[in-house]
Parts: structure tokens; C-alpha cells; sequence
């Protein structure tokens, strides 16, 4: 895997000393990107299970 694309930016780390989410999935979606076609796969996994431990946000709507 090579990483010629890859941008370098500050990450943001949570009080307990993980990666922050958002940044998981921007790191996550570089390496997909770079990486041989049985890498992706494993890599598509990773994101989709981050994304089932997200908690969604979601708009309420009132009436006035």
C-alpha cells in the first residue's frame, strides 16, 4: 500500500485516547482509496462497522 494521496492533517483525539470518529472515517476513506483490492474490502467493513456504533443525530420537528 502506498500513500501518495494521503494529506496530513491534525487529528482530533477523544479524553479516553481514541482516534475521534470523524477523523477515523477521514483517515479510513484515504487508505481505501490507496489500498489493493482485497485491502478495500477489509477497509469497507471497518467503516461500515463505525458506522453502526454511531450514534445519529436527527432533527425534531415541532409544530408552533
Amino acid at each position: 500500500m502506498t500513500f501518495d494521496s494521503l494529506c496530513f492533517q491534525a487529528l482530533a483525539w477523544t479524553a479516553d485516547g481514541e482516534l475521534d470518529p470523524l477523523d477515523k472515517l477521514v483517515l479510513l476513506n484515504n487508505l481505501i482509496r490507496e489500498a489493493t483490492p482485497s485491502e478495500q474490502i477489509e477497509l469497507i467493513q471497518v467503516v461500515e462497522k463505525l458506522a453502526l456504533l454511531q450514534p445519529e443525530t436527527t432533527v425534531q420537528v415541532s409544530q408552533l
